[in-house]
């Protein structure tokens, strides 16, 4: 009944004049600021689009062989350190200013310390940037389609995911079919009042009449004496309509739910804001002293592990979020960069390469070793083992507990602590895997248990 009665007066609120059609039509019909073909940009490869790209690879290469890569960048000296042959080459050619084909980038896109290999070698060859275009990330040609490399990371991500509506910086970006159109505020916004609408940013856990991708569609407010009467019947309704017993089931999980919105909405600046300077001091990086550069890595991990928190905590709210495909991967590698982040060691039987979904498998890992380190007694350890198209990742550490059931465990921490919101993350994430979350001891040790592939089969 109270349900029913919230929809009946739902209905009575919206204006009949609120159309998402005629805005559309009338968006048609308007001149945009720019547009650019979907074509032009689905002949790009994924790499060169995704906001990730333009970051150093933790997840490929351990920190200190990247720091390694930073020194001898500036140095160009012997002895080079151990990299890949490719790598090793473009290093090489950089410092002795020698030129390569242009033919050379078509099969080397992103380059470990962050960005296109293009933009790098753009660095000491400015002469090459008219043949270089197509292979520099989205980013940084910003005045390329339509200026759709200036959008931030989250909408960026939308974009990249199939989304169709997007308001960035007070810009309309609309996809209508074959084309992505961005209207100015000055011309969007008459067009949306003429339809009966206020279009504003939709944020994770709002609640939205009409959403429209990262765009929530409200109707514009109605008369003042017919709003007054409304409120007025709204109030009575929900005195007698909403119970005691009611409000106080719903009342501690709206609670839990706005203390994690809140979190993540709150974080999204902050962590756009370390995103920017970590840009900037890639960008200049030759430009750095020594001591900046040593410490540039440790801040660039900083900001993608808060970024990883900020997409975890949306992942734990969001029911229909949906998980990346998996893709290859070299599990030594991954395990060794890791192991490397945490201090922990790793015991690996025989190294394979496995379709895992990267992200996620190694956010849940990472939670497990932040938990083992924190809460748990060195030494710390972890045990790869692929068996029967089943990946068993074990952390263990030399604590104890009282009790050896993750349920219960679960009951005592609650989201309260730390360790209870981490555990709670990766029981969910490894469920929407098609894995599980297991407890065993002593000594204290997290199971996760995931089916993939070896591509070798």
């Amino acid at each position: 009944m109270p349900r029913l009665f919230a929809l009946f007066l739902i209905a009575l609120s919206l204006p009949a004049r609120a159309d998402v059609a005629a805005l559309q039509a009338s968006l048609r019909e308007a001149h945009p600021q720019a547009e650019t073909a979907v074509a032009a940009l689905q002949q790009l490869d994924a790499a060169l689009l995704r906001p990730d790209s333009l970051y150093p690879a933790l997840d490929q290469f351990p920190l200190s062989e990247l720091q390694a890569l930073y020194r001898q960048r500036g140095q160009c000296r012997q002895p080079w350190p151990a990299l890949p042959a490719e790598l090793l080459r473009f290093e090489r050619a950089l410092c002795g200013g020698q030129a390569l084909p242009t033919r050379w980038f078509a099969s080397h896109l992103i380059h470990p310390l962050g960005g296109s290999y293009a933009w790098h070698y753009l660095q000491r060859h400015p002469e090459a940037a008219s043949t270089l275009q197509p292979y520099l990330h989205l980013r940084e040609r910003p005045a390329a389609f339509a200026g759709i490399g200036r959008l931030g990371d989250d909408n960026l991500a939308a974009l990249l995911s199939g989304e169709r509506w997007l308001l960035d910086g007070g810009a309309l970006w609309w996809r209508d079919g074959a084309f992505w159109r961005r209207y100015g505020a000055g011309q969007w916004r008459p067009l949306a009042e003429a339809a009966g609408l206020e279009l504003s940013p939709l944020a994770d856990g709002d609640a939205c009449p009409q959403p429209l991708g990262r765009v929530c569609a409200r109707p514009l407010p109605p008369s003042p004496w017919w709003w007054r009467t409304l409120a007025g019947f709204s109030l009575l309704a929900a005195a007698g309509v909403l119970a005691y017993g009611w409000r106080q089931r719903r009342r501690l999980e709206r609670e839990r739910r706005f203390v994690l919105q809140m979190l993540t909405h709150e974080l999204r600046t902050p962590i756009a804001g370390l995103g920017n300077v970590v840009e900037e001091f890639r960008a200049g990086f030759d430009r750095l002293p020594e001591d900046a550069r040593q410490g540039f890595g440790r801040l660039a991990d900083g900001v993608l592990r808060l970024r990883q928190l900020a997409d975890a905590s949306r992942h734990f709210l969001a029911a229909d979020s949906r998980l990346e495909a998996p893709q290859p991967l070299p599990l030594a590698e991954w395990l060794d960069s890791v192991a490397e982040r945490h201090g922990a060691t790793y015991c690996l039987d025989q190294d394979r390469n496995l379709n895992l979904p990267a992200y996620w498998l190694g956010l849940c890992l990472d939670n497990l070793l932040r938990n083992a380190r924190q809460h748990g007694r060195p030494p710390v350890r972890v045990t790869a083992v692929w068996r029967s198209r089943r990946l068993r990742l074990a952390v263990s550490d030399g604590g104890a507990l009282p009790r050896y059931r993750l349920s219960l465990l679960r009951r005592e921490l609650g989201l309260g602590a730390g360790m209870g919101l981490g555990l709670a993350i990766v029981r969910r994430v490894m469920k929407r895997l098609g894995g599980r979350l297991a407890l065993e001891g002593p000594p204290t040790t997290f199971v996760l248990e995931l089916p993939c592939d070896d591509i070798a089969d």
